[in-house]
């Protein structure tokens, strides 16, 4: 481990910062749902009072981005628009605990552990991939998770963070079907014990 410490230490990567505008989007990015330019460093925080106009955004992005490659447009179009009417899904974030990965001063990423032994949302903003943002919010979910005295941690991961679960030690025990508007959409129950 600590060689590997001392290899990322030893040739850092240089790279420019992520800018979010420059991700496509689809459907195409309305004003409505424009992301801000990010880049450098991130920090897990406690849902906040300014974040109400950010995680919708974010929320819908991700759906656009990252879970268009596993489901259709029409699929997509249904499950992003259980975000339409922001204050019922910010007053859902409110319940349990929710964190936001903040790069920059602004929300790029949030998750959410409710009740005690489910994460229940994981979205990162397209282009913020790769970068850890996901794994670190796992992480700390999965603390709280500790904390609460939960013993098996479960989520119900959509194709799209299937991968990411499995790589955070999920392992998949059953399929569902959930309706999202007029749409099916398949997702992974997912568990992990908690030592």
């Amino acid at each position: 481990m600590f060689d590997w410490l001392r290899r990322k230490r030893e040739t850092p990567p240089v790279a420019e910062p992520v800018r979010l505008a420059d991700v496509p989007l689809l459907p195409p990015e309305t004003e409505e749902d424009s992301l801000p330019e990010m880049g450098g460093p991130f920090m897990i925080r406690p849902l906040e009072d300014g974040d109400e106009s950010a995680l919708p955004k974010i929320f819908r992005a991700a759906i656009h981005g990252q879970a268009a490659l596993f489901y259709t447009a029409e699929q997509c179009e249904a499950w992003a628009a259980s975000a339409a009417d922001e204050a019922p899904f910010i007053a859902r974030l409110r319940e349990g605990v929710t964190i936001v990965a903040e790069l920059d001063g602004r929300a790029g990423a949030f998750a959410q552990l409710l009740p005690a032994d489910t994460i229940e949302m994981m979205y990162v903003a397209p282009g913020l991939g790769g970068y850890g943002i996901a794994t670190l919010m796992c992480q700390y979910l999965e603390d709280e998770a500790r904390i609460a005295g939960t013993t098996v941690l479960q989520t119900r991961a959509s194709l799209a963070a299937k991968k990411f679960f499995e790589t955070m030690g999920f392992k998949s025990i059953d399929t569902e079907e959930v309706a999202r508007g007029d749409a099916q959409l398949v997702r992974h129950i997912m568990e992990k014990k908690l030592r």
